[in-house]
């Protein structure tokens, strides 16, 4: 039997340290505060499990095909999901500048190695988007060195990343609704919370609860799944609810989609009788009756940020240290939220 290969996260639980201070040490990455003691540590653990790198995966990183990947780890919805259309018109921008060819490769969220799929894909390097720190895949291309770019914050994973801020978005949001004079504010989360910007929207949500001296309600939120069909039974859970919510804040606005088609079907006027707010600011969002209230993504910015970083990396413009570009996001008012006391 073939025995396991000693990878660095097995350094890392070992050595009791983040698979992210294992990969600075190993890769002696400059500008990073890691304590003498420290480093000892995980050199001396990595030497005494018998650590090697994977060098097929650096042989990979070494070849040149003038192709990037975009890795999406959601496959069922990628092609209607407008946030992702927006994000690849972004990227072919800078991909047809620099004459290099886009791969689309939606994934499972636990899909097998990006390693072995970037091998097959004859790919330069690689854009995630849906990521998540405590993906094992994620830290195989961490440790290999192979250019990647995550388009979610991680903050425990050293590797490049192109962003918003969606924990602040979120709350701006909800300090909106509370202005208006809503205290009972239910959220649908567009996806589960092992996705980075799930989880930043949902805490979001909380902080600026908390800080309006409302407290947090366990029973006021709802699970999506990136779906209309997930907001919509979402909502029919929250208007079950005794009393129900004022004001529904839905993860991204394809979710809101069918919060909204919910509402209607339980004789709810909006914003007459219940305000919902969104995220992402999809196509169909401003013309929807009424339209709706949103955080308005530069997904294209984004999708162009990502590539060209991806770009300057494998040509090797960049300083070995990760590179993060936060770009804003603002909220879009329209017609979807009134003032709780007009109800």
């Amino acid at each position: 039997m073939k025995s396991k290969r000693i990878s660095a996260g097995d350094v890392a639980r070992e050595a009791g340290v983040s698979r992210t201070t294992v990969s600075f040490v190993l890769n002696n990455t400059p500008g990073k505060n890691i304590s003498e003691p420290t480093r000892q540590k995980v050199l001396l653990t990595a030497s005494r499990l018998g650590y090697t790198p994977n060098e097929d995966a650096r042989r990979l990183a070494m070849v040149r095909h003038n192709s990037i990947g975009l890795y999406i780890c959601h496959s069922q919805y990628v092609y209607t999901d407008a946030f992702i259309v927006r994000t690849v018109e972004g990227m072919s921008q800078a991909v047809n500048r620099h004459r290099v060819r886009l791969v689309i490769h939606p994934l499972t969220l636990h899909e097998p190695s990006y390693l072995e799929l970037a091998r097959k894909d004859e790919v330069d390097g690689i854009i995630l988007i849906n990521a998540h720190d405590e993906d094992p895949a994620l830290a195989e291309v961490v440790e290999a060195g192979f250019p990647a770019v995550s388009m979610d914050y991680l903050p425990d994973t050293a590797v490049d990343q192109v962003y918003v801020d969606n924990s602040r978005a979120a709350a701006e949001l909800i300090e909106y609704l509370v202005d208006l004079g809503h205290r009972r504010i239910a959220m649908i989360t567009h996806a589960a919370l092992v996705y980075s910007a799930s989880k930043l929207r949902l805490a979001g949500y909380r902080d600026a609860l908390t800080a309006a001296g409302i407290p947090y309600d366990a029973s006021l939120v709802r699970y999506g799944d990136f779906s209309e069909h997930s907001g919509y039974s979402a909502m029919q859970q929250l208007l079950a609810l005794d009393p129900p919510p004022s004001a529904v804040f839905a993860g991204n606005d394809v979710v809101a989609y069918g919060a909204m088609s919910a509402a209607r079907d339980n004789g709810l006027e909006i914003p007459a009788d219940l305000s919902i707010v969104g995220f992402d600011d999809d196509y169909l969002s401003r013309y929807l009756n009424p339209p709706l209230t949103t955080v308005a993504l530069p997904a294209a910015g984004m999708g162009s940020a990502a590539a060209s970083l991806l770009i300057s990396r494998f040509d090797g413009e960049l300083s070995e240290s990760p590179s993060h570009i936060v770009l804003p996001a603002h909220i879009s008012v329209r017609g979807s939220c009134a003032r709780r006391e007009a109800l």
